[in-house]
């Protein structure tokens, strides 16, 4: 009896596997020149309140349409899904700003992302592969 409530235990203590090993990443094209994003600079661009990186090139942001990663997304930005797409849909109208990319599944965004260059995406860090860098926001 006491072995079963033991593993029980350690498992409420370590969390799920799925959990320990979930890490969300700022996801950019491996061309660009950033090593390190602030917070403040996160929520411009994924506000769409600064379309150009820091050496001048085109943001482009790309977002998934729903699932853990984008709801950790969206708590960063301190917006609802709702609240997000709205704004983006005034800047559209305004003629201040394009809509997001939306993509379905965390591989279509890290594919975007590795073949459009200034592209950034929030996804899981470990889908990085090829053509993409995962940088630290602080």
């Amino acid at each position: 009896m006491r072995l079963p409530l033991l593993i029980s235990l350690f498992a409420v203590a370590i969390g799920s596997p799925s959990t320990i090993f979930a890490e969300e990443a700022v996801l950019v094209n491996s061309t660009t020149a950033i090593i390190t994003i602030s917070e403040d600079d996160l929520k411009n661009y994924y506000l769409g309140k600064r379309s150009s990186w820091p050496d001048g090139s085109k943001v482009t942001v790309v977002v998934l349409k729903d699932g853990a990663s984008h709801e950790i997304l969206m708590k960063k930005l301190g917006k609802s899904t709702s609240q997000f797409n709205t704004g983006w849909k005034k800047l559209v109208f305004t003629g201040k700003g394009s809509m997001p990319e939306q993509v379905s599944s965390e591989d279509e965004l890290v594919a975007f992302v590795a073949k459009n260059p200034g592209s950034i995406g929030y996804a899981n860090v470990g889908k990085v592969k090829d053509g993409v860098k995962a940088i630290p926001a602080k």
